[in-house]
């Protein structure tokens, strides 16, 4: 996938998380810094979610070092096999440091749904 494509498609997949301090509630995140910044290191909540559906779970890959999990959006946006997917988020308590292979794995969920139209505006930096 080539950098404008992948920037392209980050105006479409956004990542969103659950606050478990706000009963569970799911929020679109800032995000929009796609490729040096890990979206879950200082979660800016923008907006509640509303409903959105589960497309699938899949396992990704993700660069960084053996003590930090740093997922960014570009990462999670290569690897989604949904083209419908709006958003995605990983499993908690499901990343995983590979030694033998210097990389980190976790479970993420791709989801469809509404974007609202200030979450899709949102300027996208690589």
């Amino acid at each position: 996938m080539t950098k404008k494509k992948i920037i392209e498609r980050a105006k479409t997949l956004r990542p969103v998380a659950d606050f478990q301090e706000l009963g569970g509630m799911r929020y679109w995140l800032d995000g929009n810094k796609i490729h040096s910044t890990s979206y879950n290191w200082d979660k800016k909540r923008l907006k509640p979610t509303g409903y959105l559906r589960e497309l699938g779970r899949v396992k990704t890959y993700h660069t960084g070092t053996r003590f930090f999990f740093k997922p960014s959006v570009e990462e999670m946006v290569v690897q989604c096999p949904y083209p419908e997917a709006t958003a995605f988020m990983y499993v908690k308590g499901t990343c995983d440091y590979d030694e033998e292979q210097d990389i980190w794995t976790a479970e993420t969920i791709y989801y469809t749904g509404d974007m609202p139209e200030e979450i899709r505006n949102r300027e996208i930096e690589w």
